[in-house]
């Protein structure tokens, strides 16, 4: 247990290390946020891919952590688009690929969102939670 504790304690000494050094060595506020995000971004990728490949093949929420995967690579791809523009100076057409990059994302999240809502309604418990709801208010009476 004392173990876990200082794993913890160490990845959070290496936080704060680490924006203590952005902080320090990064002109802009808004480079700072750029760098955290993909920092933050590629280790969400990282624990996506890792969750992706520890679940069974075939099967749903394989799926969805799949959609998950590539709906934070595109925002890490954003992310990094954005982060590249500030940097280099970039004006007009070169924005265009970041608003691509983002819609593209929505579209996966939108996709994902209408597939579960199809599972919820094969495998929902909405009868049962009416069912609940109705014993309750039976009882209260």
């Amino acid at each position: 247990m004392a173990e876990g504790y200082g794993k913890i304690l160490t990845a959070l000494l290496a936080v704060l290390f680490g924006v203590f050094s952005l902080v320090m060595f990064v002109p802009s506020a808004e480079l700072i946020v750029g760098f955290l995000s993909l920092t933050f971004g590629v280790l969400g990728i990282i624990w996506a891919l890792r969750a992706k490949l520890s679940l069974s093949k075939g099967t749903m929420l394989r799926e969805y952590a799949t959609y998950f995967f590539f709906a934070l690579v595109f925002i890490v791809l954003y992310s990094f688009w954005d982060t590249l523009a500030m940097l280099l100076g970039w004006q007009g057409a070169l924005l265009y690929p970041k608003y691509f990059l983002i819609t593209i994302s929505y579209l996966i999240f939108v996709f994902a969102a209408y597939k579960m809502l199809h599972l919820g309604k094969q495998f929902g418990f909405k009868p049962q939670v009416e069912k609940m709801n109705f014993k309750k208010r039976k009882l209260k009476k």
